[in-house]
This record gives C-alpha cells, structure tokens and sequence, in this order.
C-alpha cells in the first residue's frame, strides 16, 4: 500500500477554494477513505496537529485534529488528561464567531515544511461543522485550538499561513539523537521531563539502579550516546564508553566542587554560595570528564526546601540537554577539563544524619531541615509534658531573634500538624 503524501505549497490544489461535501455524500466510501487517508497522512508526522484534505489533493471542505492534541490541551489548562482521544472530524466547517481580542502565535504547516511565523489569531472561535457521521455541531475553543481551527479554514480557502505571517523563518528540524537515559529519581525526572518537550526522546529509559543492566538490549539499540542524571549506581568503563559519542552526566552542582551522591542536600548545607549544573562527558572516575556545558542559578530566597531546588535545577539541565545533545552528535561542542585542585566530594546521606542537636547554632538547623525535608528527614527528640520522649519530623522550620524554632512537624505516630497544635497537646 503507497502512503499518502503532504503535498507542498507548489501543489494548484493548495490556492483552490475547496468545495462543500454534499451531506447525503458524508458516509459515503469516498469520503471515508479520504478521511483515512487524511489520518494515514497525519498519524506518519510526528509533529503533526492537524490537515485539510486539499493537503493530500482532494479539494472539499473537510479538515482533521490529531486527537494527540486535546491532553496537551487539557494539561496546559491543569486538567486531568484521558490517555487516548480519537481524532476529530469537521465537515463543511464555518467559524461563526471571533473574539475580538487577537494574539499573534507561532505557527508552521505541514505542506510549507520547517517555516515558521507570526500570526495574528483570534484568542477564541466557535465553529459549526459536520462529524463523519452526518451529524451537526458547533464547539468553542480558546488558545491553541482556536488557532488550528482557524488556520485549517484556511487551508479550505487556499489561504497558507505564510499569507499573513510575519517575520517568516526557516528552522530545519534538528538532528535525531538516538540515546539511552539512565536515571532512578525524581531529579532524573525532571531532566528527562524538560529534555522530551524539546523533542528529544529516549529511546531506552533505565529507571532503577536496583535491576540488573540489560546489556544484551541496550547493545542491540546500537544509540549514540548514552544519558546519566542521579542514577544512583557507577556505570562500568566498557558501558560507559560503548556508544560512539560516549556518556554524558548531568549533574546538580558547578563542578569541580560537589562532587559525589548528595550535592544538592551538600548545597544547602555548607552554604555554598555559587549554585548551577554540569554536563560532562563521563569517565571511569566519580563526576571527573570534561565540562560540555555549565550554568550558574541563582536561588532567591536561598536557602530553600530539596524539593524546590532539586527540580529547578532538574529542569534547568534538561534544558541544557536539549540544546547540547544535537550539536555533541554533530561534534560542535568543546570539552573543558576539570580543574582538580578546586574539586571537593559530598558524602551517601544516611537515616542518622536527620538528627537535629538543639545545641547547634540556628542556622545549622534549619539547613538541616531544608536539606533533608524529602529524605531521609530531619528530626528531634521532644519530651512531653508527662515525661514522654517523642520522636518529632520537622518537615519546616524558621529562625525568630536567632533560635531555631519548628512551624510544622510530624509526632511519631501522628499526622503533620503545626508547632502550635504538638505544643498545646504535649
């Protein structure tokens, strides 16, 4: 069976006004089959939203929205998102209303490949069509909806987006990087999150450190480069080295300084005053290959929770993959060595270390509380009024006319309540 192709802005058929499908003609075979191959076509663009049938050469009024679409949509909107939606048909489709507020939005078309532009588009629309089953409709849409909507009319008006764009330009797609990524927290996630949006996905994620290596697979994926963010296990030398561009590591501190397991949680505590990410290239020995790429974040307030640091800088590394991964298979980026006599080495964190001494000074303390409010949790031992001791999670803290003093706690055995709330009961 021959795919059914794009047809580029040369094709006539692009600039013709498209023709009404007669209703009695909706479930007919003809249009089923344009319809499936409208979805053949679509389906085989990985970035593909939307297509008009002019854009595979039949000139009637009908257009089609990738049903991949409406979760991104709901998600943007902070709405839980079903996992599958089927595609949406519109037939004969009018927009009978526009907002009168305009946006101008980037957009580019899967028949003017790799241009990109500024459009101006109504904020919202509503349009009346027909689905493929003959029935009529009218929906409302906001935001990136409106505008498919609106650009797809288009499209059955012999109308392209570069009609009415400005400032037009031409981004080829970047190279295909085939990687394998190694990471088993919520850190990697964050890098792994941030590195997908910008098109850059696994193919291989190894997500615990805890499972065997499964060698044999990721031999068979033959990928360029293998990506390492807290994964929490060293990687062999031969593994290390098996891809032809090597392994990279992204890694929570400005190196040389911080090497090691606990670098965030070391931030925090030893009052480091320059914060950021490395990428290196790995080798056999702990965050010691060349720097590719470094960025240094600064924190306001400072110091803050794990949690809030830990996905700042997750999500500032998985930016910086992004942009690096392309052009270190292209071999466009240099390796700096690490200058060894600045390095310095954090410490595995164990249970124990969460224990808070009253007798340290404040600021200690509450670092303490902030380095290890996700794990392993700071904590302290308070005795009660009947004499009881209670062993207390002190999940935040603040320092008043320089002492140390809790504002929300977890009491063996009890639910997180407020300093006040364990006071009065003990």
């Amino acid at each position: 069976m021959i795919q059914t192709k794009i047809l580029q802005k040369e094709a006539s058929v692009l600039r013709k006004h498209a023709l009404d499908v007669p209703l009695k003609s909706i479930g007919s075979k003809k249009i089923q089959t344009i319809l499936v191959r409208m979805k053949e076509a679509l389906d085989a663009e990985e970035d593909g939203v939307a297509i008009a049938s002019p854009q595979i050469g039949e000139s009637l009024r009908v257009f089609m929205v990738s049903g991949k679409i409406f979760p991104l949509i709901k998600k943007s909107k902070g709405m839980r998102a079903r996992k599958e939606i089927k595609d949406s048909i519109f037939i004969n489709p009018e927009i009978i209303k526009f907002s009168k507020k305009t946006k101008k939005v980037e957009e580019g078309c899967l028949s003017i490949r790799y241009l990109y532009g500024q459009v101006k588009r109504s904020e919202k629309v509503t349009i009346r069509a027909y689905d493929e089953s003959g029935k009529r409709f009218e929906r409302g849409a906001s935001g990136l909806l409106a505008q498919i909507f609106q650009h797809e009319t288009d499209h059955l008006n012999g109308i392209l987006f570069t009609d009415k764009a400005e400032n037009v330009k031409d981004i080829p797609p970047k190279p295909k990087v085939k990687f394998v990524f190694f990471g088993g927290s919520q850190f990697s996630n964050y890098v792994l999150e941030e590195l997908e949006l910008t098109g850059l996905v696994p193919s291989l994620k190894i997500g615990s450190a805890k499972d065997p290596l499964p060698i044999e697979q990721i031999k068979k994926l033959d990928a360029d480069v293998f990506v390492v963010a807290s994964f929490g296990k060293i990687l062999p030398k031969e593994l290390i080295e098996l891809p032809k561009f090597k392994t990279l590591n992204v890694h929570p501190s400005l190196l040389p300084r911080l090497r090691g397991a606990a670098p965030i949680q070391a931030m925090i505590l030893s009052k480091e005053e320059k914060l950021g990410v490395t990428i290196i290239k790995m080798d056999e020995k702990m965050d010691h290959g060349p720097i590719l790429a470094q960025v240094e974040t600064p924190f306001t307030p400072w110091p803050d929770h794990y949690r809030t640091a830990e996905e700042k800088l997750g999500r500032i590394g998985g930016r910086m993959l992004g942009a690096l991964l392309p052009k270190w298979v292209n071999d466009e980026i240099n390796e700096t060595p690490q200058d060894n006599t600045q390095s310095s080495y954090t410490q595995l964190i164990k249970k124990e270390d969460g224990l808070l001494n009253l007798n340290d000074d404040a600021e200690t303390n509450l670092r303490k509380v902030l380095a290890y409010s996700t794990w392993p949790g700071a904590y302290m031992f308070y005795t009660n009024k009947r004499g009881k001791n209670i062993r207390v999670v002190v999940k935040d803290a603040q320092i008043i006319n320089g002492v140390f003093s809790p504002t929300r706690v977890i009491p063996a055995g009890k639910k997180e309540m407020s300093w006040e709330s364990f006071l009065r009961g003990n």
